[in-house]
């Protein structure tokens, strides 16, 4: 049998057609099939689907197709309303009806604790709110100048080339206009050699709105011009700064910050509180499941008028300040320090007044705060997608909190770091998936841990 696989992968070539069933979905959103000796991932099937596919590249233990013909389409697919799907990436699941792609997002979260940690979950099921479309708060648009014309939109999936769009579905009607109209005027002012990036901010609740310039100088040609045409088109953007960053990477937001307009920031309301957003502050993406989000960890944590709670990857201070009323005593930290500036400011705008921040990596305000013999009741880690390092967790476990709530945007590394506190004394109490963003693959977690005998 052995021989006969490896014999039916050799013959397998390159746009050679076959029929096959999608069986199930990789992390990515791919469908699985099976042909020959090899599995092919195929980019937009359904799982119970029969197709006829062409093959699109060959590996030696497996390959990538795609669709030519659809023989038996599910009747959870359903015609994406974006032009620019199939070449964007951006969004992976918008052939999937709303269902299926909470179904993908749960199994996905299972699958990931079963490889990554060796473990069977039975999760509760995805929260979800009602807002579906135009979720996003924020839209980071790269700028080229190819052939006197000037492009702007989103990166093709792992190329640099740019796909034009006139209006992305995940983003707010207002922010696809103003896209639009700067790649107009950055045309007539003749100033797009200038710019790398648009950043746009639009605080869905306040209705403010932030325009960033990421640019090769703070100040150039055209520039007052840009100014002028945004502020007298619209009124709600109370602050257009630069960043000057003239790297060759693909940094973005690195180098000193110029206020064209306005103040350097806008403000947000989340959950009956005020917060202030800068350009380089962390702020989550998706306002609406973001309340369900954070509600739901604060009401996990358990807190108390005698608690003492940590907030690890504190950002602007969001969680920290959410929950401030209903403890003794908060630790915010986070390394970005224009976020602990935001985080001090936002606390005494909200009142709140027994809240310390510290601008410090996890690891390193982790150890301060065990330096100073402060013992938490709860932590609270929002980490980026690489999760929590190795020392960062060993400084919790030294804290010995009774619980920990993990907000993870990457069930790969949450399943690593639960079955690192889970070598540690620590069990998984409860754990829900959150979709903060629908028509992706990305799907955000919490995860109660409570050490055990507490």
């Amino acid at each position: 049998m052995a021989c006969r696989k490896a014999c039916l992968s050799v013959i397998m070539k390159k746009n050679e057609t076959f029929i096959g069933t999608c069986e199930e979905y990789t992390y990515e959103g791919a469908g699985v099939v099976h042909n020959g000796g090899m599995v092919f991932f195929v980019p937009g099937l359904i799982a119970g689907e029969e197709a006829e596919l062409a093959v699109t590249a060959l590996k030696r233990t497996y390959g990538y197709a795609r669709i030519v013909k659809l023989l038996k389409p599910s009747e959870k697919r359903r015609q994406p309303a974006c032009s620019a799907y199939r070449l964007c990436g951006g969004c992976q699941l918008l052939h999937m009806d709303y269902t299926e792609q909470k179904q993908f997002k749960e199994d996905k979260l299972r699958g990931c604790f079963r490889m990554n940690a060796h473990m069977e979950i039975d999760p509760l099921p995805i929260l979800s709110a009602d807002v579906l479309t135009a979720y996003r708060n924020k839209v980071q648009v790269p700028v080229q100048f190819n052939h006197g014309k000037v492009e702007m939109g989103f990166y093709q999936n792992r190329t640099n080339r740019i796909i034009d769009y006139e209006n992305c579905l995940v983003q707010t009607d207002l922010s696809n206009s103003i896209t639009l109209a700067l790649k107009k005027w950055i045309a007539e002012a003749g100033c797009a050699q200038q710019i790398r990036h648009i950043l746009i901010k639009h605080a869905h609740r306040t209705g403010q709105v932030m325009v960033c310039l990421i640019a090769r100088h703070a100040r150039f040609k055209g520039c007052d011009i840009l100014v002028q045409k945004l502020t007298e088109k619209w009124p709600q953007i109370r602050s257009i700064i630069t960043v000057e960053n003239r790297r060759e990477d693909n940094v973005i937001l690195d180098g000193k910050e110029t206020v064209l307009y306005g103040n350097p920031y806008i403000e947000e309301e989340l959950l009956g509180k005020t917060f202030r957003i800068s350009a380089r502050s962390f702020f989550q993406i998706n306002p609406y499941a973001t309340e369900l989000l954070y509600s739901t960890a604060i009401d996990w944590a358990q807190p108390g008028p005698d608690t003492v709670l940590i907030d690890l990857y504190c950002g602007t201070g969001t969680i920290g300040i959410l929950a401030a009323d209903r403890v003794k005593k908060v630790y915010g930290i986070e390394i970005v320090e224009e976020a602990i500036a935001d985080a001090k400011i936002n606390a005494g705008v909200n009142g709140v007044n027994n809240i310390e921040f510290m601008a410090a990596d996890a690891n390193e305000g982790a150890r301060k705060l065990l330096e100073r013999n402060i013992r938490p009741d709860i932590v609270i880690v929002d980490p980026p997608r690489k999760g929590c390092s190795k020392e960062t967790l060993n400084a919790i476990l030294k804290m010995s909190p009774d619980r920990m709530v993990y907000v993870s945007c990457d069930p790969a590394t949450l399943a690593r770091d639960c079955a690192y506190m889970r070598e540690n004394g620590y069990e998984i109490k409860r754990i829900r998936p959150v979709d903060m963003f629908p028509g992706t693959i990305h799907v955000e977690t919490i995860v109660l841990l409570q050490k055990l005998n507490s």
